[in-house]
């Protein structure tokens, strides 16, 4: 098995590829010095084996290699990938809760 995440800027998403086919999706936005990733999907077929916090994580090292900008949650299960791995983001890297979401997410 092989696992990819694609950066798509047109869609304003990263694309999970599994053996070359579109099997999940991690959506964002750009707000100023912010960089949210807004919602994330797996196939129902393929959850519960880790797939998509690998996704995360890979969406993630790729924000912070190739940008400056704050990170923002306004995903859950985002958010609940960073409170597992608490201290992922440098503090100054930390969007924290997104504005117009109000407290249904944070970063720790």
């Amino acid at each position: 098995m092989s696992l990819e995440v694609v950066h798509s800027p047109s869609t304003s998403r990263y694309l999970l590829l599994k053996d070359g086919a579109e099997i999940g999706h991690a959506a964002y936005a750009i707000r100023g010095d912010e960089f949210m990733i807004t919602g994330t999907f797996v196939d129902p077929t393929q959850r519960g084996g880790g797939i998509g916090a690998i996704m995360v994580k890979r969406v993630i090292d790729d924000i912070l290699a190739t940008t400056d900008k704050k990170i923002t949650s306004g995903c859950w299960f985002v958010t609940a990938w960073l409170e597992r791995n608490p201290g992922y983001i440098e503090a100054h890297r930390d969007g924290g809760v997104d504005a117009e979401l109000g407290n249904t997410c944070r970063i720790v």
